[in-house]
């Protein structure tokens, strides 16, 4: 670092000007702090100023340094570079100005002004601060100081008056080494050149913006977190992954938080097994507090329902279905002769809630792993539940496993048509094609049929006789369960007769009937009973 000596009074009057300028300046981009606006770019090596410094520090107020007392507020008549003349941030330590900026000013007499600022050392240390530096010593006063005080006496006088402290000594001890200076020489630190690096906060997370800053960015408070980037990095994950945002915002660092990793911790993905492992201590140290500080007995003994109901997310990070269940099921221990209450929630009580669970299931509503646990499921479900991660590539019932298992969470079955039907979109509506799957469509006639959708396909297997052929699934079916439009019209709900009237009871471009029944005798082909 070169420094460069000024008079004080050169250096007083260059530093009103440069102070009427910085406050000029200040107030131009003040706004930028108060509204929180973030700019495009970040000069990292360029001067100390509010555009540089607001992104982060809107509130610039107090100093958080222990011992010093200090304010931005009160010095917002100086320009930021006379003090910060080095990168603020750099190789992950921050750049504090040296004591000696500070006597530029404080001590500085100027003619009628009187001081420029006080000089007393209570006016900025705190009471508990220890002024006398650790390089003071019990032998100081002897051979250390003197060596010290030949290279730079000027610093020396930064605490002490030179008349009364070390002239008054000197001559009682005889010292031949004249007067010390009178008055401390202001300092101006030069700033070193440095090409720019700037940061772009509104722009993508990448390790470009972090490491100049942060050389070592698995570089963590001790005591909480276990984390190395690299390990990350090797499986080619993006930062934006867990930084959807530049890491620093306004008076707060943006860290990713727990929930964020358990998109990969504990997620097990069909048969490449578990991706991470969601092991506690693989990521927290040994001693760190696993349970939460608001995990008191009120919490456990009840309050907790409130937060599982609502975040069920949260629980599910620390405790896995089992761990629930023992209590919720009543098979906890709580005393020698206690245990736990059964936990029955009012709308299972329901006689609805039986036929309505597995779609609630399916939308992800309710807490259903608190008291459920897969042997659970299998008292009433045969299928395997909840369904393996690659279930979809086989899921074909096992041997004495009837389909309608299936159709107690699988209601809408517009989904399994979209798959089951993708090949036969073309085939032919007929006996042969469709009975392998669906039996009950093999009962004649096929107005006996209970089930309305199997039986309005089944009578059409028929038609060849007075149409001349077979209708094809497309004819009637724009798209399986997938059409936006036939959704809307309910085209593809079983008795919506406005796609049965374009065939029964209409007329072809040669006036003839397409097919018989129309108006209500359609109707009484099912359902003789009804009056027409």
């Amino acid at each position: 670092m070169v420094l460069v000596r000024l008079s004080v009074k050169r250096y007083i009057s260059m530093g009103v000007a440069v102070a009427l300028m910085a406050a000029a300046a200040f107030i131009l981009v003040a706004p930028n702090r108060v509204t929180g606006q973030v700019p495009d770019a970040i000069d990292l090596t360029g001067d100390a100023e509010a555009s540089n410094c607001a992104p982060c520090h809107l509130r610039l107020g107090e100093t958080n340094i222990p011992g010093l007392v200090f304010s931005h507020g009160n010095h917002l008549m100086v320009s930021c570079t006379a003090c910060h003349v080095a990168s603020p941030h750099e190789s992950g330590k921050t750049y504090v100005p040296p004591m000696e900026s500070c006597f530029n000013c404080h001590g500085i007499s100027h003619g009628p002004i009187g001081e420029l600022a006080a000089s007393e050392c209570s006016a900025c240390h705190t009471p508990s601060f220890k002024l006398r530096p650790a390089t003071h010593v019990a032998t100081w006063a002897k051979k250390p100081h003197a060596d010290r005080a030949k290279k730079d006496a000027n610093q020396c006088i930064l605490c002490h008056d030179s008349v009364q402290d070390c002239d008054t000594c000197h001559k009682a001890l005889k010292l031949d080494v004249g007067s010390m200076p009178s008055i401390y020489l202001g300092i101006l630190e030069k700033k070193p050149d440095k090409p720019s690096v700037n940061v772009y906060p509104n722009q993508p997370t990448s390790m470009g913006q972090c490491v100049y800053c942060h050389p070592d960015v698995d570089d963590f408070l001790p005591g909480r977190v276990i984390f190395a980037h690299a390990e990350h990095l090797k499986r080619n994950y993006q930062c934006t992954v867990c930084h959807p945002q530049f890491g620093h915002g306004l008076e707060r660092v943006r860290r990713p938080d727990m929930l964020s990793c358990y998109r990969c911790h504990g997620l097990t993905h069909a048969r490449a097994g578990e991706i991470a492992t969601e092991e506690c201590y693989a990521c927290h140290p040994k001693d760190f507090q696993l349970k939460p500080a608001d995990h008191t007995k009120a919490f456990e003994a009840g309050k907790h329902k409130e937060r599982a109901n609502t975040s069920p997310e949260y629980c599910s990070m620390c405790h896995k279905s089992e761990f629930c269940v023992e209590c919720h099921r009543g098979k906890k221990k709580i005393s020698a002769t206690q245990t736990s209450a059964v936990v029955i929630p009012k709308d299972h009580k329901d006689a609805k809630w039986m036929g309505s669970h597995g779609g609630l299931f399916l939308a992800q509503k309710g807490s259903c792993g608190s008291c459920h646990d897969s042997p659970s499921c299998k008292r009433c479900h045969k299928t395997v539940m909840p369904h393996p991660a690659d279930w979809l590539k086989d899921h074909k019932p096992e041997p004495g496993i009837s389909r309608e298992d299936c159709n107690v969470c699988h209601v809408n079955r517009n989904t399994c048509q979209n798959c089951h039907h993708d090949k036969v979109k073309r085939a032919e509506l007929s006996e042969e094609n469709c009975t392998p799957c669906h039996e009950q469509m093999k009962q004649k006639p096929a107005t006996k049929i209970k089930q309305k959708n199997f039986a309005e396909h089944a009578v059409h297997f028929g038609v060849e006789k007075t149409a001349g052929r077979l209708y094809r699934c497309f004819e009637c079916h724009v798209d399986f369960g997938s059409s936006a439009a036939a959704q809307k019209l309910e085209l593809q709900q079983g008795h919506d007769l406005r796609l049965c009237y374009d065939c029964h009871g209409a007329l072809d471009p040669f006036d003839k009937q397409i097919a018989p029944y129309k108006g209500a005798a359609l109707c009484v082909r099912c359902h003789p009973d009804v009056g027409v």
